[in-house]
């Protein structure tokens, strides 16, 4: 099995087990696709028929809002990129993705999917798993947004998702933890003198 492979099987068992059948029901679907940084994923106003696995690369989500890009959502290796109501409905959704590195997937078809779901236990519950960890992350992060203050917003971040810290522009991540990049400067430059203080005492 080639390293591509090991990646997203691993990734599968990270969210529930399968075993070698289930995968051998799988593998002969993937498709790979490679993306350059700024190219789409999703588009906005098209139904979405595949979910993605990141082999290599990093991509954000993010919705258009008054002409303002709003992050909700970024996906490292190992991850599922997913315009997850249109991918279900099958119908227009209002979510982009994108590249924002040079990038590889697998990509897995509606059509793979619910076939997997109808033939295998596991897959199906692969399936029901995936789908009550999304609405438990989407939930988290609504409390985020409408409860935490903004530095409490970053802190929790950094304790959290080091990762985001660590690869995204800060303009990307202001969006994503719901203020402006200014104020989060202003966020991580008390916070630094805060941590030197402590340091010196």
């Amino acid at each position: 099995m080639t390293t591509a492979y090991q990646k997203i099987l691993a990734g599968i068992n990270k969210v529930s087990r399968i075993t070698e059948e289930d995968w051998n029901l799988c593998q002969a679907g993937l498709r790979y696709k490679s993306f350059k940084k700024g190219e789409f994923f999703i588009e906005e106003g098209k139904i979405y028929k595949e979910i993605a696995f990141v082999i290599n690369g990093l991509f954000r989500a993010y919705y258009v809002i008054d002409g303002e890009e709003i992050n909700c959502s970024f996906f490292f290796e190992g991850q599922w990129p997913k315009a997850y109501h249109s991918f279900l409905t099958q119908t227009p959704g209002k979510m982009w993705v994108q590249a924002m590195e040079d990038s590889e997937v697998f990509l897995l078809s509606y059509e793979l999917l619910q076939s997997l779901f109808n033939t295998s236990r596991n897959w199906e519950r692969f399936g029901r798993i995936a789908a009550e960890t999304l609405y438990v992350s989407a939930q988290l992060r609504s409390e985020m947004l409408l409860l935490d203050k903004p530095a409490d917003r970053y802190l929790k971040l950094q304790q959290q998702q080091p990762e985001i810290l660590e690869r995204i522009p800060l303009y990307h991540i202001a969006s994503y933890i719901g203020i402006k990049q200014p104020s989060l400067s202003r966020i991580r430059k008390r916070l630094s003198k805060k941590a030197i203080a402590e340091v010196r005492l």
